[in-house]
C-alpha cells in the first residue's frame, strides 16, 4: 500500500516474489499488454526466470541501435521498404518486455507481438522460413489464410531486411491479409512483414508490432478508423495486465487535462518526441534547460530504463541519495544501475516523489517507477540511468517504460498531443 505526501511516498515493503498468477486483469475493450515473461502473457508456458543483468544489457543495445540522428527512414514511395534498417528491439527476454495478442489471416491466427512505439514495421514469423526448423511459438502461414495476397510490386521492392545493433535481424516480404485487433476491429488488406528469416533473440514472440510513426506503420494504416489517436497503460508488475486502446476507446479513457506537445522530426519520422522541462525529486527540481540547452526528449516504450544525459542523472542522484541518507546503502545493480539499498527488515520506507515536468504539464511517477526492485529480495535501485559520455547521444533523454508503469499515455497524432493520467492497470 503507498501513502503519499507532499514530497514522498511511503511505501509497505511486501515481500516480492514471482507470481504464478495473473491478478489485476484490466478491464476494457482493447489489447491486452502483458509482460513477455509473466503469468498474464500469452507465453506464460515458455516463463523464464527475470534475470535483470541481462535485461540491461539487451536494453543498452536497444538504446545504442537508437540512432535518432541519423536520416529519415521512410519508405519507397510511401509504400513499401527495400532492406529497411529500423531501431526496433530483439533480444531476450528482457528485451521486448512487453507484449500484445492480434490476428493475422482467415481463419484468424492469434500472434503474440512486442509491443514497440519506436518501430515503423509490424512483422511476424512465417512458416515458410527457411531453416526454423526449431521455430518457437505460433507462426503465420500464408497459404492457410483465404484473405491473404501478394502486394502488386516487383521482387525488390517487396523485400525488408531488419538488423539491429545488438545484433538480432528478420528478413522476409512483405505481404497483406486481414489484421484483427478486436472482434469490432478488423482491417482487410494490411501490410506487414512475412519472415523468412531470423535470429534466435525473439524467442516464443511471433515478431513485432510496429507503432511508430510512418508511411506503412499500423498507425497509418489503420486510420481511417482511428484518426491516428491510442493509449496504453504498462502494468506496474509482471503478474498484472495492461491495455492497448485506439481511436474513440483511447479518448474516452484516457484522455485528460496534463497535456504537452507532441514534437514531429522530419530526420526521425519513428520517434515521438517531447519537450521535458525539469525532474522534481522530493522538493528539489532539476532543470533540464539548463543543464543541456541542445537537450531533446524521446519517449520510447521498447527501452526499460529511463537515461538522461550524465550531468543531469548526476544531480538528480544526488538529491535521490541525500533523501535515502538514512537507509543502507547495496552494491549496484550493474551494468546500469549504480545507487542501490538493502531495505531488509524495513516495513514502510519513504522515497521521494519524482514528478516529470514536461511543457504545459508535470506527470508525477507511480512508485513503482522511481526505484527497480528485484524479486528476490529488498534490494532497490533508482530506476534512472545515465548516457555514456562518449555516446554521441549523450544528450538525450529516453523515457523507458519502466517510469510509465501505471500511466495511461495517450498518443494523439493528429493533433500532435501527448495525455498523461492515473492508469487503469492493476498494480
Amino acid at each position: 500500500m503507498n501513502h503519499e505526501e507532499h514530497d514522498k511516498y511511503v511505501v509497505e515493503m511486501k515481500p516480492l516474489t514471482a507470481s504464478t498468477t495473473c491478478k489485476g486483469q484490466a478491464k476494457g475493450h482493447g489489447l491486452t499488454l502483458t509482460h513477455r515473461q509473466g503469468p498474464c502473457s500469452p507465453l506464460a508456458a515458455n516463463r523464464q526466470s527475470r534475470d535483470s543483468r541481462l535485461i540491461f544489457l539487451q536494453d543498452q543495445s536497444r538504446v545504442d541501435s537508437m540512432n535518432i540522428q541519423g536520416p529519415s527512414r521512410a519508405l519507397p514511395n510511401g509504400d513499401y521498404g527495400e532492406h529497411a534498417q529500423l531501431p526496433i528491439q530483439g533480444g531476450s527476454p528482457g528485451t521486448g518486455e512487453f507484449v500484445v495478442t492480434v490476428g493475422l489471416g482467415t481463419p484468424k491466427v492469434d500472434l503474440p507481438l512486442i509491443f514497440d512505439t519506436g518501430s515503423d514495421i509490424t512483422w511476424a514469423k512465417c512458416k515458410t522460413c527457411h531453416g526454423c526448423s526449431d521455430q518457437q511459438g505460433p507462426s503465420f502461414e500464408p497459404s492457410e489464410s483465404t484473405t491473404f495476397s501478394n502486394l502488386p510490386c516487383n521482387s525488390s521492392e517487396c523485400t525488408y531486411s531488419i538488423h539491429y545493433a545488438d545484433g538480432s535481424r528478420s528478413d522476409g516480404y512483405y505481404v497483406q491479409d486481414l489484421l484483427t485487433l478486436t472482434p469490432e476491429y478488423q482491417f482487410q488488406s494490411f501490410i506487414f512483414g512475412c519472415s523468412q528469416s531470423y535470429s534466435d533473440d525473439f524467442g516464443a514472440t511471433a515478431g513485432v508490432l510496429g507503432l511508430g510513426q510512418g508511411d506503412n506503420t499500423l498507425i497509418s494504416r489503420i486510420e481511417s478508423e482511428f484518426s491516428n489517436i491510442f493509449c496504453y497503460c504498462i502494468p506496474g508488475s509482471e503478474s498484472s495486465s495492461g491495455y492497448l486502446l485506439f481511436g474513440l476507446k483511447a479518448l474516452s479513457t484516457c484522455q485528460t487535462n496534463k497535456i504537452t506537445p507532441l514534437i514531429i522530426d522530419q530526420d526521425n519520422p519513428s520517434y515521438y518526441f517531447v519537450n521535458l522541462l525539469g525532474i522534481a525529486v522530493g522538493n528539489q527540481t532539476v532543470s533540464l534547460s539548463s543543464e543541456s540547452p541542445t537537450l531533446r526528449t524521446v519517449i520510447d516504450s521498447g527501452t526499460t530504463i529511463t537515461r538522461l544525459p550524465p550531468s543531469i542523472y548526476k544531480a538528480v542522484r544526488a538529491e535521490f541519495v541525500e533523501y535515502m541518507s538514512t537507509y543502507r546503502v547495496a552494491k549496484p545493480l550493474l551494468p546500469l544501475l549504480d545507487t542501490c539499498y538493502d531495505l531488509r527488515g524495513q516495513e514502510n520506507v519513504k522515497l521521494p516523489k519524482m514528478i516529470l515536468q514536461f511543457e504545459n504539464t508535470d506527470v508525477t511517477l507511480d512508485p513503482s517507477a522511481v526505484v527497480w526492485r528485484e524479486n528476490d529480495d529488498a534490494q532497490v535501485c533508482l530506476a534512472f540511468a545515465p548516457n555514456s559520455p562518449k555516446s554521441k547521444m549523450q544528450d538525450l533523454v529516453i523515457i523507458g517504460n519502466a517510469q510509465l508503469r501505471n500511466q495511461n499515455v495517450l498518443y494523439n497524432i493528429q493533433d500532435k498531443e501527448f495525455h498523461f493520467g492515473k492508469g487503469g492497470c492493476g498494480n
